[in-house]
């Protein structure tokens, strides 16, 4: 004989209304804030790519897989594996050097770049001035994209100086570092830049003023599309990663629309992360030169005060800093593109070096070169 449960008129009572308030909490989600029942559902982008999602592919080269190279160094080791390392590799002279990977990671693994893929997409905008696709550095963006834009130049959003806000009561800031489910990044993350586009407005008091916004990237992004009337996707493939020799990689796209996120997520194997690093800062091929020559090395090595340099500079969605530690056989500026959690890029030219690093945690900038390099 089955026992019913005994239920008190109290605990039924709270029951039904533990209930109604869940209802009606998801009711004025779905009304106000919608985004954040999509991101719940979707979770945080992962850190490897397991192939299930929304994605469009960036068509590559066929790539076998390359012996692997000899361990990094022992310090290096600690320092990687303290961190949570996923990855590590050094290219010196178009040689690799040093590579490694993390537990349960392998060379054949795509792994998420998070904002990597932002040095990538300012780097496409550099090509379109070059290409004369866009006018100039201080084309106005809406002159590409309408009226609904901001009155900020591309240079602006380049340099993340637009200084921008959603408009509102009271105004939301949009900021990566104020990032909520509830925030304007997350509604642009799911619906895209044309959800919050009429509703971007310039606060004066922070224009001119570096400030971390992936709206500036995804506005980069749509210029770009519209200009060469193309798919970033696309773009990406035949300017950068087929000419650099990588194979396919995978980029998210927003929840409820067919565009990539321009800011985020580009699941790509480190090693192609190594090629399209050296055709960058080889500035592409003798025959095919990536960028006009003084572009090119304003985009790379920029003419940044030396104490603006050492205190870690953002230029053209690339950041600059300098090895200058006294002794060290490794010397000299070096740019970087920086994704979320220590996912990073280094490009050193004046020791002919690339590195890549994947992890879970980030890890010292200077000492992780200083423990790769300086071992002559």
């Amino acid at each position: 004989m089955r026992v019913r449960p005994h239920w008190s008129a109290r605990a039924f009572r709270v029951a039904v209304a533990t209930a109604a308030l869940a209802m009606i909490v998801l009711a004025s989600l779905a009304v106000y804030a919608p985004q954040a029942l999509v991101l719940a559902r979707d979770g945080f982008p992962s850190a490897t790519w397991t192939g299930e999602g929304r994605f469009a592919r960036v068509q590559g080269v066929q790539q076998e897989d390359a012996p692997i190279a000899p361990d990094i160094p022992q310090a290096a080791h600690k320092r990687f594996t303290d961190s949570g390392g996923r990855a590590l590799l050094v290219d010196r002279g178009g040689r690799v050097a040093f590579e490694t990977y993390g537990a349960g990671i392998s060379s054949r693994d795509r792994l998420n770049s998070f904002s990597l893929i932002k040095s990538l997409v300012g780097a496409l905008a550099l090509k379109a001035v070059a290409d004369g696709r866009i006018a100039h550095l201080g084309t106005p963006l809406r002159h590409i994209l309408g009226p609904d834009v901001p009155d900020v130049t591309l240079d602006d959003a380049l340099r993340m100086q637009t200084g921008l806000k959603v408009n509102g009561e009271p105004a939301k800031p949009v900021e990566d570092a104020g990032f909520s489910p509830f925030s304007p990044l997350a509604e642009l993350h799911v619906y895209g830049l044309a959800s919050i586009l009429p509703d971007l407005r310039i606060d004066p008091g922070k224009r001119g003023q570096f400030s971390y916004q992936s709206v500036n990237t995804a506005l980069i992004g749509a210029a770009l599309e519209e200009v060469y009337q193309r798919p970033l996707p696309e773009l990406l493939s035949e300017f950068i990663w087929k000419p650099a020799g990588a194979a396919d990689a995978y980029w998210l796209l927003h929840a409820k629309v067919d565009t990539a996120t321009a800011y985020c997520c580009l699941f790509a194997r480190p090693s192609d992360w190594l090629r399209v690093g050296r055709f960058l800062m080889n500035n592409g091929t003798p025959d095919a030169p990536f960028l006009p020559e003084e572009l090119w090395r304003a985009f790379l090595l920029p003419d940044f005060a030396p104490e603006k340099r050492r205190a870690g500079a953002y230029g053209w969605h690339l950041r600059h800093d300098v090895l200058d530690r006294s002794g060290a056989s490794v010397r000299g500026p070096f740019a970087y593109f920086l994704g979320h959690n220590g996912q990073v890029v280094y490009l050193l030219p004046e020791s002919d070096t690339v590195v890549v690093r994947f992890g879970r945690e980030m890890q010292l900038l200077h000492s992780t070169l200083y423990e790769l390099l300086d071992t002559d």
